[in-house]
């Protein structure tokens, strides 16, 4: 949906081009000719033409807060974006933001259709006209042979103050009709005076025209009007279309500069005094040497600064350009919100410009967050349905004016230098994750004991999606508290869901509990200690574009006893050895045994565990357990189930498939 804030974002955006270009072409107002002037402008038709922020990144300022600012004050919580320059209404608006964009379209609407008429009337003044034959066009001819340039159909027309081209596809030449009949006295005789015929000294037009001609500038002209018919209420932008309009005019005036000499060259000044005039100066699909009273005096004054520039001036002219169109296409690195600070609506509004691009770099930016309890991060990734409310926590946790603390739901603070784990981040639906949020907290909340060797953590069930061009992060529940004994979480945690399979055979039920965890590096060393080894801290900035460094996999095995007491001490010694199957893929064959004293695992998630059983077991006994890390995310793939072997007292009993339970996925 386009509207007034995506119009701003994009003309505010073209407005740092514009900005910095006026200061780059006055400081190289002498080291580049009028070729490489106008063709600077082609960058900043390229930033207009694609969407504001490309790339993430902005010309002089980070645009995007000032409008995220202005909108949130507003009342307006939807992320700015521009999927296209060009912008339209799309339905009858319902807010005031809305009935100036409806404004504005109008605007755009004015500007085009004045054009429009203004290219109407030139055309119906061609049908006036009459094709050039016989000795005046065979002049023009020689004119264009001599110089090595093409010609298009040549028109006459009466009442014309200079001649000029018009027409993108088929461009026609049109020329004033015989001077002998128009021209004043003084020009007849300054002709006469020199030996030559008023349509002589109208060759250096012509050749100005053909010169127009070679370089489609009728169709760079279209695309100028364009454009600003599009940025009408930008003033700015409005005076860098007339400059380049003028630098496309001083280009040809080079040209033909180059191919006169002495005397030749002040008549050509003379000749653009005589011609200024605004009829014509500004017509879509056509150029005119009188391109408006202002302009002809700067490119009369460029005439006086005339030089033919050398030749290896032509490769550092390119050199220049290429660094300019480079620097403006790299612009500005996005705005960087601070949890803390007295400029909390400016961080805030900085937030929201940062889109987490990854499933990762949003879930990182929820989970630390929680850790520094701060609204400034969550606004990174909290869906547009939340931003209202998000924005009014913040305005009700404030101590003096306005403060970034928010609500996280947690009873107790969180032990940001533990860091957080993401468990079983599983897939749920087209570009949408689930999973769960593990967090440290400093002391136990109300309902759990203080005890030694013991951790407090705080777990939450989170989904992750994208929604437009960001993903979000939306909690599917309140926190609520576990306690478990003091271990490394990084290895996984009983005490915490998994992903459980089972099966049956025996009257034995098997069950293996899978574990993901997911970890972003957030660890800064600041230390590195002989006996301690490498001291640091977690860094709890986020990171909106991150993706997951390390993730650790992690199986435990268990089986429970179905039959009685008696049939249980029968049982001396229980085995499984177990293979992950994937979809489409045969069951793994070759499992390994698990006999007494055999236990491990592989990388590839094969386990094999067994355990020497005493008299009064059971039901229920665990076999041990296994894991590895892997490297990245793309090596993830949950099971859909695992082939098995049971193994009762040394001896292998029953094939079997351990199938995923529906309420763990």
């Amino acid at each position: 949906m386009f509207d007034l804030w995506a119009f701003l974002l994009q003309t505010l955006t073209a407005s740092g081009v514009a900005a910095l270009l006026l200061l780059l072409k006055a400081l190289f107002q002498d080291k580049l000719p009028p070729k490489w002037q106008f063709a600077v402008w082609s960058v900043l038709a390229l930033m207009l033409l694609l969407p504001a922020g490309y790339h993430g990144r902005y010309v002089l300022v980070h645009w995007q807060v000032p409008i995220e600012m202005l909108k949130a004050w507003c009342g307006d919580f939807g992320f700015t974006q521009v999927y296209f320059p060009l912008p339209f209404v799309k339905a009858i608006p319902t807010t005031v933001s809305g009935w100036l964009f409806v404004l504005y379209t109008a605007g755009v609407i004015f500007f085009a259709a004045k054009y429009m008429l203004s290219y109407i009337s030139l055309r119906q003044l061609l049908r006036r006209g009459r094709t050039v034959q016989g000795e005046r066009l065979a002049r023009i001819e020689q004119i264009a042979d001599a110089h090595d340039l093409k010609l298009c159909r040549v028109v006459e027309v009466s009442d014309l103050p200079s001649a000029f081209v018009c027409g993108i596809l088929r461009p026609v030449l049109v020329i004033p009709a015989r001077a002998e009949a128009n021209s004043t006295t003084q020009d007849k005789a300054y002709a006469a005076e020199r030996g030559e015929s008023i349509d002589a000294m109208d060759e250096k037009v012509l050749l100005h025209e053909l010169f127009h001609l070679k370089h489609r500038d009728t169709f760079w002209s279209t695309l100028i009007c364009l454009l600003r018919c599009i940025h009408w209420c930008n003033p700015l932008l409005a005076y860098c279309a007339d400059r380049a309009l003028n630098d496309m005019e001083s280009r040809c005036d080079q040209y033909v500069l180059e191919h006169l000499e002495g005397e030749a060259r002040r008549d050509y000044g003379r000749i653009l005094l005589a011609m200024a005039n605004e009829k014509f100066a500004r017509t879509p699909g056509s150029t005119c040497i009188n391109n408006g009273g202002s302009n002809i005096r700067r490119r009369i004054e460029a005439i006086a600064r005339f030089k033919k520039y050398p030749v290896g001036m032509r490769l550092v002219s390119v050199c220049i350009v290429i660094i300019l169109a480079v620097s403006l296409a790299v612009g500005t690195s996005p705005a960087k919100a601070y949890a803390k600070g007295s400029f909390t609506q400016l961080n805030l509004a900085s937030a929201r410009s940062i889109p987490c691009t990854t499933y990762a770099g949003a879930l990182d930016a929820y989970a630390k967050a929680i850790l520094e309890q701060s609204g400034v991060y969550r606004a990174m990734c909290a869906p547009i349905s939340m931003q209202a409310e998000l924005l009014q926590e913040i305005k009700e946790n404030r101590h003096h004016g306005f403060s970034p603390d928010w609500d996280s739901g947690l009873e107790v603070p969180a032990d940001a230098q533990q860091g957080y784990c993401i468990y079983n981040l599983t897939q749920s639906g087209d570009e949408r994750y689930d999973g769960l949020l593990v967090v440290h907290l400093r002391y136990p909340p109300d309902g759990l004991a203080a005890e030694e060797q013991t951790m407090y953590l705080g777990v939450q069930e989170l989904r992750v999606q994208r929604e437009a061009a960001r993903w979000v992060v939306i909690p599917q529940e309140d926190f609520r508290y576990i306690d478990v004994p003091e271990l490394d979480l990084s290895w996984g945690c009983t005490e915490l869901p998994g992903l459980i399979y089972t099966g049956e055979a025996c009257d034995m039920r098997a069950q293996i509990s899978v574990q993901y965890m997911y970890e972003i590096d957030s660890r800064i060393e600041t230390d590195r200690d002989v006996m301690w080894g490498a001291q640091g801290y977690f860094d709890t900035t986020p990171k909106p574009h991150a993706k997951f460094t390390k993730i650790t996999y992690m199986q435990n095995v268990s089986c429970t006893h179905l039959g009685n007491a008696e049939q249980r001490d029968e049982i001396k010694q229980i085995g499984l050895s177990a293979a992950p199957a994937f979809t489409g893929e045969k069951r793994p064959q070759n499992l390994p045994v698990a006999a007494a004293g055999y236990n491990g695992s592989d990388s590839d998630g094969r386990i094999w565990d067994s355990r020497e059983t005493r008299k009064g077991w059971g039901p229920s006994i665990d076999l041990g357990g296994g894991g590895t890390s892997l490297s990245s995310e793309e090596e993830v793939r949950i099971p859909a189930y695992y082939a098995a072997e049971l193994y009762l007292n040394g001896k292998g009993a029953a094939e079997l498939e351990l199938r995923l339970q529906e309420d763990t996925k």
